[in-house]
Formats: C-alpha cells, sequence, structure tokens
C-alpha cells in the first residue's frame, strides 16, 4: 500500500497553510523588502560571514558556552578562511563547513546553518563529523609519535541550526546526540557530539525573559532581519554581542554593498518559488482532474523544476524524493 496517499490530504494542507503563505508573505519576512539594521543570518554565506569573523569571535564563543556549558569554554580560535575536507574514498565529495573553531584544548567545533531539509541528514551529519576526528588523530600521531596515543583525542561537536524540524508538532528546539547504550544510558565515549536545533520551533511570538536560551538564540536568529533593535528579553551579554556582530553598519563599505546584492537576488528567487508554484498548482489542478490527487503534485513539482528552481529546494517543499522528481521530469521530456 502506497502510504503517501493516505498523507496526501495532510501534505496538501500543510501546502496550502503553510508553504505557499511562506513564499506569498516573503516580502514581511524582509520587511517589506526593505533592509533594516541587522544581517538575515539565515543566508547560509552570511552565517559565515558573521560567525567565522575573528572580530566576532566573542559571540560565536558566547553561543558556545551556552550550549555546551560541560567543557567550560575559555577561548577559541579559527583554523583557515573555507578549508576543505579531503574525502580518503576517491570520487566522493570533500566538505567545507560554514564555520569551525577549535577551544584552548583542542576541541573542535563545527558550526553550520541549514536552511533546506536533505535526504539522510543525520547520516550526512554523522559522516562529515569524522572529517574533524580524523583530522586529530593525525595531528596527534605527527606531535606524540606513538600509536598508544593516536587515539587520545579531543572531543568534536557538530551543531546545526535547522530552519525546519524533524518533529512535527514537538515544540521542543534543542536536541542533543551521542553514542550511548540502549538500556542503561551509559556513554561510550565523550569525543563524538551531535547538537541540533530546530529554529522553526521558536515560533514567531517575541519570548520573555523566562524563555530558554536555545529558545531565545532561534527566534533571534530566524527574525533578525526584521528587528530594529534588540528586544528587551535578550539582555544577556551573549545577546548584546550577537545582535552588535550582525549590525549592518558594522561591515565593511564592500561588505554592505554586496550584502543589498545578495538580498535582492534573494527576494527575486523568493518571486520565481511563489510564481512558479502558483503555475504548477494552477497547472496540476487541471490535469490533476484526469491524472489524480497523487499525480497533482508531481506536476507542481516538474513546474518548479523547470522555471529553475533548484532539486533541494522542491524537495524541502514537496516532500517528493529526488528519483521521483527526476522520474516524473524525465518522463514529460
Amino acid at each position: 500500500m502506497d502510504v503517501r496517499k493516505n498523507l496526501y490530504p495532510e501534505l496538501m494542507k500543510l501546502f496550502n497553510e503553510g508553504v505557499l503563505p511562506m513564499l506569498e508573505s516573503a516580502p514581511l519576512r524582509y520587511g517589506k523588502r526593505s533592509i533594516v539594521r541587522y544581517v538575515d543570518i539565515l543566508l547560509d554565506k552570511w552565517f559565515k560571514v558573521i560567525f567565522g569573523a575573528e572580530k566576532n569571535k566573542e559571540a560565536l564563543l558566547g553561543i558556545l558556552r551556552e550550549l555546551i556549558p560541560e567543557r567550560d569554554i575559555a577561548d577559541i580560535s579559527y583554523g583557515k578562511k573555507k578549508k576543505k575536507k579531503n574525502n580518503p574514498f576517491e570520487g566522493c565529495r570533500d566538505a567545507v563547513f560554514d564555520v569551525e573553531c577549535v577551544d584552548a584544548e583542542g576541541a573542535r567545533f563545527v558550526v553550520e546553518m541549514q536552511m533546506a531539509e536533505q535526504e539522510h541528514f543525520h547520516e550526512r551529519a554523522l559522516f562529515y563529523s569524522t572529517f574533524p576526528l580524523q583530522e586529530q588523530v593525525l595531528a596527534e600521531n605527527k606531535k606524540k609519535k606513538k600509536h598508544d596515543w593516536y587515539f587520545d583525542y579531543p572531543p568534536v561537536y557538530l551543531i546545526c541550526f535547522l530552519n525546519f524540524t524533524f518533529h512535527n508538532g514537538s515544540e521542543k528546539i534543542l536536541y542533543r546526540y551521542d553514542l550511548t547504550e540502549r538500556e542503561s544510558g551509559e556513554r561510550m565515549t565523550d569525543r563524538v557530539n551531535f547538537i541540533f536545533l530546530e529554529m522553526v520551533n521558536a515560533g514567531d511570538e517575541e519570548p520573555d525573559e523566562t524563555a530558554s536560551f536555545a529558545k531565545k538564540l532561534c527566534w533571534a536568529f530566524t527574525h533578525m532581519s526584521i528587528l530594529r533593535e534588540r528586544p528587551a528579553a535578550l539582555l544577556e551579554q551573549v545577546f548584546k554581542n550577537i545582535f552588535e556582530a550582525c549590525e549592518i553598519a558594522a561591515l565593511e563599505k564592500t561588505e554592505q554593498i554586496k550584502y543589498e546584492e545578495d538580498m535582492t537576488t534573494e527576494w527575486d528567487i523568493h518571486d520565481q518559488i511563489a510564481t512558479a508554484w502558483h503555475k504548477g498548482k494552477r497547472e496540476g489542478r487541471e490535469e490533476g482532474r484526469e491524472e489524480g490527487r497523487e499525480e497533482e503534485r508531481l506536476i507542481m513539482a516538474r513546474k518548479l523544476l523547470s522555471e529553475g528552481v533548484s532539486m533541494e529546494a522542491i524537495i524541502s517543499a514537496s516532500g517528493l524524493t529526488r528519483e521521483e522528481i527526476g522520474n516524473q521530469h524525465a518522463a514529460k521530456q
């Protein structure tokens, strides 16, 4: 039995009440398409620019201290800009992390902004966490020259800010994963740690002083670009540092110009997606009368693809797999 057919009404309700309003209200997210005061931190490039900059180190350090209090992080330092992680397997892709830093004791922190859901996201996260782990082993090898000490390396933390949720209906934001024994909860090792923050669960309502750090942070990230000042509830020093780091006026002049260009491009993309989605929805309704409601989703996906919308964006919006979209597209050629 095709379970998706049973889910179709719920999916369409999600599209009509969630995806389409989001696309149609794109101008609202950006303050009616005017650049206000703070950088849109959800844009992957500008997340890297802000939190990967030495001058903004205190902002990132404050976040890491709040999310990983058990480490008592005294300081952090950055590695080389855009340092590529070489994949040891021939023919497989390498990795370039958004932001990577290390504390005084050698623990590594990889911080990622993820806007769209990807297939096998958790498996990808596990795989990419092995890159810094391997580098740790190699570093210890060169330093100590003793095989018995190869694996006495500092831990690695993968922190991902997700603009989607894996837990529909839940208000939980912060998820921590590590390697533990199923029944007792005994930890196998502390050398690999995952921290995922589902930002969408922070909601639209401005948090009060009693809200958790995770909720305040994720709300700030998702609303940063439309705020004119730091909300009163975000009084902590860490938020002061974050908002100061995200001030557009604090950017170099060339960066300010580039940011304006990027925002214009971002608005254009939203327009293209919204237009293509509406066209696909109309065509899907017409053709769907003959081909069935399940086919309607595929027709909309095909229309988006033909309009130049990325495969990742379509997968995120439609819930279809890459294979389904690809097969449908090929069948219509």
